[in-house]
């Protein structure tokens, strides 16, 4: 097993791959960075060595894709594969469009309005301003934020602390997302396939790549939720 033990080799192997997830079990046998990594490298909060911080700095140094790239679930993409995501989860339809086929919520609208004038905001800067709280309207906003990954219509590009009153920065950084288009930039001049097409090449990139079991299982894991 190939062994991730610096922030470079997490870079080498998502280029050289295109694909990687995150954490946790994922379906068709999609390698994860946690199987990659050593567990006593993760929460250390060293940025070259702790897996965990990986995530954060190759979405702000624009060095790889991070967030629920693959049908909802987090992961890496490197810039060669991106268009293709791009195009098989974006579509060609407008934000509009897809609310009305019923492939965005009401909450996702309302949550993506909110990054329309460029701005950055966090999980807790969303809650705050929709007035959710972990007992009432956090889920909601979480999964929308979720879903606006899940489509390409938002993108993680850092992360953020929360702010006191007074002005300074506390808790655990939390991801930080804009639209995806300020993010990905030059990364999305290859985008022009329907949906269709890119699927079909995702698929062909996986398998000629040796990601996951079976062309048929990561098409159910990729793609099951149109």
């Amino acid at each position: 097993m190939e062994l991730l033990l610096a922030y470079e080799d997490l870079l080498r192997y998502v280029n050289r791959k295109g694909v990687l997830s995150f954490y946790g079990k994922m379906p068709a046998g999609i390698p994860t960075l946690e199987a990659l990594t050593l567990e006593k490298n993760w929460h250390t909060g060293d940025a070259d060595t702790d897996p965990w911080r990986w995530k954060d700095r190759a979405a702000a140094e624009h060095r790889l894709a991070f967030g629920c790239v693959l049908n909802g679930y987090k992961g890496f993409l490197s810039e060669a594969v991106y268009p293709l995501f791009y195009d098989a989860f974006r579509g060609e339809e407008t934000l509009e469009e897809r609310y009305y086929d019923g492939h965005v919520s009401k909450m996702e609208m309302d949550v993506y309005r909110m990054f329309e004038d460029g701005k950055v905001l966090s999980t807790a800067d969303v809650r705050a301003a929709l007035h959710a709280t972990k007992k009432d309207g956090a889920s909601a906003v979480d999964a929308a934020l979720k879903g606006l990954q899940r489509q390409f219509l938002i993108s993680v590009c850092g992360n953020k602390r929360k702010l006191s009153f007074e002005g300074l920065e506390y808790g655990w950084p939390a991801n930080a997302y804009c639209l995806t288009e300020l993010w990905a930039g030059d990364w999305l001049k290859g985008a022009r396939l329907t949906r269709a097409q890119a699927r079909e090449r995702v698929l062909d990139h996986c398998e000629a790549h040796g990601i996951g079991e079976s062309r048929e299982k990561l098409q159910k894991a990729l793609f099951k939720k149109g």
